[in-house]
């Protein structure tokens, strides 16, 4: 046995305060982890725990809740259609200044080759010094993130909803991230507010637009079509060698958005959001119950001929369709998305629980990372292994602020477009006015074809190369005149009036190794 007066060093064991002679040992006590709880395993949840995860490390520990799981072996993994789960198949544009801020691992690991593609210009959003913009399958980030959530980063996923506990017992923080109809923040509304749609609303009624998605596999390099998309505010293509071609759709146009079953109208693709994919003799049928899509069977149909122009102006035919869906966009402002549940836990909104967005142009996953990435740098801040206090959290809640009138002033002014007098103008009325005569077609194809170009001229130096003039004249000389008209009408992207500084977030702190020191150390001589 070692005498009082020599310290011995052998294998790791808890941290001790070396004595002076004569004195006892006592062990340090060690600091209570961080325990985190996330409601909703999307990528704004998982992006947020494995985050969480890569800055704390032993010192947090992390759950994440998921009805959209099960349990295959010793694995989660995501339910398909035959467990009743359709997978979200959209292409999303995720900007440098978001993916750089995601940890090291989990860049690895999601821009692998072949899983992305580098589509639209740099940008204030993407400039660069970190690099241009990255198209990505939000299918391929479900996966890969469960995936690391598991295999990397020890996080404990449970493939069940998650259901508010009676009492909160001993979790610190609740990670709401279970999308805009989340039942997690709905349970908590006494805390957090009663979202209202009031301040997105024109005479008093709440402004919605429903746009089709039509899904196609693409025959053009994914780069030249942005110039197409961006000269109007009609149809909108994001791809990754195929895509969702989207298109804003008038009341009228609307109502034709019907399946037809065996027995009459099947309130199916307008209201469960199914897919309706293609089947022989030119229809396209819904997986879940067998409807037909109407506008694709209904020879007096004005919706059918409106698709299929959408198609011929970005290069691809109704064959080349792998399915159709239908959505409603719409705005909500809350109140707060920080808040006090119980005397030792908050709750954080994220994602689409705290910002459901109007998607045109596509900001939503890249506000919501956002916000994960925030709420993570706070608590790696923050935590010192005792309760937090609200004041903790000021940084934060700012910021989300700061997210929510950004963004949603943002896709408000796109949704009531200024015209030239500066009068606000809703898409449908646009359409609308391009639907009527009277029409000049060669005026309408030089107006668009010369929008085109100066498109593609400022886009130049900020991408990769563009097809040539001759091959957008060909898409824009194809299309029929009152699809001309509308596009013509529709307006180009206002680039400038949405334009302007973005929220920043602020960079996560990165701590120098400890190096032991050697005042009051005795070794063994």
């Amino acid at each position: 046995m070692a005498d009082e007066k020599t310290v011995l060093i052998g294998r790791c064991g808890p941290t001790v305060l070396l004595p002076k002679q004569g004195s006892k040992i006592v062990p340090l006590r060690r600091s209570t982890p961080l325990r985190v709880d996330v409601a909703g395993g999307g990528p704004v949840g998982l992006a947020f725990a494995c985050t969480i995860k890569s800055l704390l490390g032993e010192q947090v520990s992390v759950r994440v809740h998921d009805r959209r799981w099960m349990r295959q072996g010793n694995r989660v993994v995501w339910k398909g259609l035959s467990e009743g789960n359709n997978r979200r198949e959209q292409v999303v544009t995720l900007q440098s200044n978001v993916w750089a801020a995601l940890p090291s691992a989990v860049q690895q690991r999601l821009f692998t080759p072949g899983k992305f593609s580098e589509m639209w210009p740099l940008g204030p959003d993407s400039p660069a010094s970190k690099g241009r913009p990255r198209n990505i399958k939000i299918r391929w980030i479900e996966d890969c993130l469960l995936d690391m959530a598991q295999d990397v980063y020890g996080i404990e996923v449970v493939p069940a909803a998650y259901t508010p506990p009676a009492k909160f017992d001993g979790l610190h923080v609740l990670a709401i991230a279970d999308g805009a109809r989340s039942a997690t923040r709905d349970a908590f509304s006494a805390q957090f507010g009663t979202p209202s749609r009031e301040l997105f609303s024109v005479d008093g009624s709440p402004l919605d637009e429903r746009v089709l998605g039509i899904r196609v596999t693409a025959k053009s390099p994914d780069e030249h079509t942005v110039p197409l998309t961006v000269a109007q505010n009609r149809f909108l293509f994001n791809s990754l060698g195929g895509g969702f071609i989207n298109m804003r759709l008038t009341a009228e146009e609307a109502s034709e958005i019907v399946a037809l079953g065996e027995s009459g109208p099947v309130s199916c693709i307008g209201k469960f959001g199914c897919t309706m994919r293609p089947a022989p003799n030119g229809r396209f049928v819904c997986d879940r119950h067998r409807a037909v899509f109407k506008p694709s069977v209904d020879k007096l149909s004005y919706l059918w001929p409106r698709i299929l122009d959408g198609l011929r102006f970005f290069g691809v035919g109704v064959a080349d369709v792998v399915g159709i869906n239908s959505f409603t966009l719409g705005m909500q402002q809350m109140s707060k998305f920080t808040a006090q549940l119980a005397p030792d836990t908050f709750g954080f909104l994220l994602g689409d629980a705290a910002n459901s967005l109007h998607f045109w142009p596509g900001r939503g996953l890249n506000t919501g990372l956002k916000s994960a990435l925030s709420l993570a740098v706070n608590l790696q801040k923050r935590w010192r292994g005792r309760s937090f206090r609200a004041a903790d959290f000021a940084q934060h809640e700012g910021i989300m602020q700061q997210l929510q009138y950004r963004e949603k002033s943002r896709a408000w002014t796109t949704m009531l477009m200024p015209d030239s007098e500066g009068t606000p103008r809703g898409i449908e009325d646009r359409i609308r006015e391009g639907l009527q005569g009277p029409y000049d077609r060669a005026a309408l194809v030089k107006t668009l074809f010369e929008r085109v170009l100066d498109i593609k001229k400022r886009m130049g130096d900020r991408m990769g190369p563009l097809a040539t003039d001759e091959w957008y004249y060909g898409r824009v000389n194809a299309l029929d005149t009152r699809t001309l008209k509308v596009m013509v009408e529709s307006g180009a992207w206002i680039t400038r009036e949405i334009g302007g500084e973005e929220v920043e977030i602020p960079s996560a702190e990165v701590k120098a190794p400890e190096t032991p020191s050697r005042r009051n150390l005795s070794l063994v001589s």
